[in-house]
């Protein structure tokens, strides 16, 4: 049996914003390993699309449309499937949405959306698992952050702070935790809708190629991944610079932070 079998063999999954781009790829990845899915996003019908187009394989899926940003309810969707399915093996905090916060553009609703989005629905969703996972003692949690993590991003302010802070929350959790397993994966430019009209894509990838190397990095038991290689190097030398020449630095960023079209999970 390979590591990957191993480790997600019949795994009981919630993945959230699984409708689309890296959440619907890890489904599609995860499905060869007979996986008992629950799958969250606001856009159930896209949801129920994907599991009709893998109702013959192995897996279960269990589909709820729920806004991570309401504590309530997605705390409510996790306790209701782990009810469902007696325990949780793995939470998958995926959901995400991005827009420019810069001084010229900026918009309060916006700026809010992204903080109840990125930062709070994560912090919801890790709450809701680790009363779960606290119970049964066993248990992995997933968060997506970004490449753009890496320092504060100008135009991406608010998004940069967000996806650090999935980080260092899941690295506190991991002290508290620690028969728990938490990942924090920082992707750099994959090609999902989520970043298609950013006007340069360094190190591009693609969906599918990205889902796999998350499902290893996971099954590894990495605390952090960054993906792709090149993106890793350029991630740990951008937090290595001292002050003076990232802000050199960041000034011929500012294209390449521009933020991508608007969507949420």
């Amino acid at each position: 049996m390979s590591r990957l079998q191993k480790y997600w063999q019949g795994k009981k999954i919630v993945i959230t914003g699984a409708s689309s781009g890296l959440g619907r790829s890890l489904c599609e990845a995860l499905v060869p390993f007979g996986v008992h899915f629950a799958l969250l996003s606001r856009r159930e019908n896209k949801l129920r699309e994907l599991a009709e187009e893998f109702k013959d394989s192995d897996c279960t899926f269990w589909i709820r449309s729920c806004d991570v940003s309401n504590q309530m309810q997605i705390q409510q969707c996790i306790y209701d499937f782990a009810e469902h399915v007696g325990q949780i093996d793995i939470v998958w905090i995926n959901s995400g949405v991005s827009h420019d916060s810069s001084m010229d553009n900026w918009n309060w609703q916006k700026v809010e959306t992204m903080i109840d989005t990125n930062l709070k629905g994560a912090i919801y969703t890790a709450k809701a698992a680790l009363d779960v996972m606290g119970e049964q003692e066993s248990g992995a949690i997933v968060g997506i952050g970004s490449a753009a993590s890496m320092r504060g991003l100008p135009r991406r302010s608010i998004y940069s702070t967000t996806k650090i802070g999935v980080q260092y929350f899941l690295e506190a959790m991991a002290v508290d935790f620690p028969k728990l397993q938490f990942t924090t994966i920082h992707p750099g430019y994959v090609d999902t809708p989520i970043n298609n009209k950013s006007p340069k894509r360094l190190w591009l990838i693609d969906s599918e190629k990205a889902a796999q190397l998350m499902i290893k990095a996971v099954a590894k038991r990495k605390h952090i991944y960054i993906y792709p290689w090149q993106m890793r190097l350029f991630y740990h030398f951008v937090r290595s610079l001292p002050h003076y020449f990232y802000y050199k630095l960041a000034e011929r960023m500012k294209n390449l932070s521009r933020p991508p079209k608007e969507l949420q999970e």
